[in-house]
């Protein structure tokens, strides 16, 4: 029984052995209250902990290396400058040797399945350099509702969703001013050949005040068609008490007493996220000011063609007249020379009478 016991896990090790290297890649700025969560994450992933790497980026002011000396696979890179998002994701590829990246972010939750299935995906689709998930959830606490996000486009995902091959990186990398919104250079305008993976095995966010930009802000747009509220719930996610204990119940108060994690200690976040809110507003002022034009357009159009449709009838009046007045007018014409004819007849008649 102990021969077979060996034999079998011999077998695993060399079925393990076959399976790519992943690097989990995760850039934190001062997110300690979340740290045991994402360790949580990161313990319960089903695809093989002896094919992975954890490449931990810091530069908050608040280190959190105390907090992870429990996790052999991690390796934690800690910094003093702080850097833009852009240039934390491209140190974190510099810093990894897996075959395969896999993102996880420290704020967010990940399913058990989340390294397992994006690797499984993208080695059932060699076509696609990197995958990802343009459909997620949202948990927003403070209304407790579940909202849906995406999907939009095929090409598309969120940064905290990718997974890719490590060739992509000789293709593209991030751009190292930007602090949000960083997805769209890393893929070429969403050109880079790409797999959709299933949201429900790949991520979890929740809205929190701690977050780098205040997804509430979100809800408050007008109507989008990519955005509606949905009727997962989650525990749909969620299996871990520790887990739903922390984002359902404690974080609030434990977000509210720790200052280091509060938005404004982001400062290339929030100026990014001004500059952004005004090409967004302006960008808003262009479409309304479009299709302002494109209802004058179009109204103008409708006008000339109500007008060349009445101009046709109106030919159309004046053929059927003008027809009309020739028929009459030749009718009368024949009727005149049947007249004549007539007249010209009886007058034949009265001078051949004796």
């Amino acid at each position: 029984m102990g021969k077979q016991k060996k034999n079998d896990k011999k077998k695993l090790v060399q079925s393990n052995k076959q399976l790519p290297f992943v690097s989990i890649c995760t850039p934190t700025f001062n997110r300690r209250p979340f740290i045991p969560i994402m360790i949580e994450c990161f313990n319960h992933q089903t695809y093989p902990k002896d094919r992975m790497e954890w490449i931990i980026i810091d530069d908050g002011t608040d280190k959190i290396g105390d907090m992870l000396t429990e996790v052999p696979q991690i390796n934690y890179f800690s910094y003093d400058t702080k850097m833009t998002l852009g240039k934390k994701r491209n140190l974190m590829h510099e810093k990894s040797k897996g075959d395969i990246l896999v993102y996880m972010d420290d704020d967010d939750y990940y399913p058990p399945e989340r390294v397992s299935h994006a690797v499984e995906t993208l080695l059932k689709n060699p076509h696609a350099l990197c995958a990802g998930s343009s459909e997620m959830y949202i948990f927003f606490k403070h209304i407790q509702k579940m909202y849906q996000f995406g999907p939009y486009g095929p090409n598309h995902a969120t940064a905290a969703t990718f997974a890719f091959h490590r060739k992509l990186l000789s293709m593209t990398k991030y751009d190292e001013g930007a602090s949000l919104a960083e997805e769209k250079s890393f893929l070429k305008d969403y050109t880079i050949p790409f797999v959709q993976l299933d949201p429900m095995k790949s991520i979890l966010v929740f809205s929190h005040i701690h977050n780098s930009f205040d997804k509430k802000v979100l809800l408050n747009q007008s109507p989008n068609p990519y955005v509606k509220e949905s009727e997962k719930v989650v525990n749909d996610f969620v299996k871990e008490l520790c887990v739903k204990q922390f984002f359902l119940e404690d974080i609030d108060e434990i977000l509210g007493n720790y200052d280091p994690g509060k938005p404004e200690n982001k400062p290339d976040v929030l100026k990014q996220m001004e500059e952004i809110t005004k090409k967004r507003s302006l960008l808003m002022q262009q479409q309304q000011q479009q299709q302002q034009q494109q209802q004058q357009l179009q109204y103008n159009h409708n006008v000339i063609q109500k007008l060349l449709n009445e101009n046709t009838m109106l030919k159309e009046k004046v053929a059927y007249l003008e027809g009309k007045i020739k028929l009459f007018f030749e009718s009368k014409i024949e009727e005149k020379k049947l007249q004549l004819s007539k007249a010209n007849s009886d007058a034949i008649t009265d001078v051949n009478c004796p």
